[in-house]
């Protein structure tokens, strides 16, 4: 099987941020509305494990790229991303199952969710920036 274009690779590393983006958007949008009990905790669980899967399709499509060898390490850095994202979907999950459970750690493990999720989001602004840089020459 043939291999991307170094652009076709590009462009395909873009759809891939920009969808996380969104999923990023829902997330903030999710914890927004649960620190201010607009939606209960079953819900918000439930709204949780759909943007997970949504992640977690997003890097099984991304992880079957095959871009060129100059592409490689661009590639890594996105894999970085997607798996710091998804960690941070899990550290939020686990946080609503110890507040469902009432256990002491709910507070650290939202901390630990958002601390991840502005690491996220600076990678991604980095990435795009240099994603659109290759695109223009």
């Amino acid at each position: 099987m043939f291999g991307l274009t170094k652009r076709q690779f590009l462009k395909k590393s873009k759809i891939a941020l920009q969808q996380t983006g969104v999923q990023l958007l829902s997330l903030r949008g999710l914890m927004n509305q649960k620190s201010k009990g607009e939606i209960s905790l079953r819900e918000a669980q439930r709204n949780l494990d759909t943007l997970r899967k949504h992640v977690e399709n997003t890097f099984s499509i991304y992880e079957k790229l095959n871009p060129p060898s100059k592409c490689l390490p661009l590639q890594q850095k996105i894999f970085n991303a997607l798996i710091i994202f998804h960690s941070s979907l899990v550290s939020y999950s686990e946080s609503l199952n110890a507040a469902e459970r009432g256990l002491p750690d709910e507070a650290d493990l939202k901390l630990k969710s958002a601390k991840e999720l502005n690491k996220y989001q600076e990678l991604t602004l980095s990435l795009s920036r240099e994603i659109d840089s290759y695109l223009k020459k």
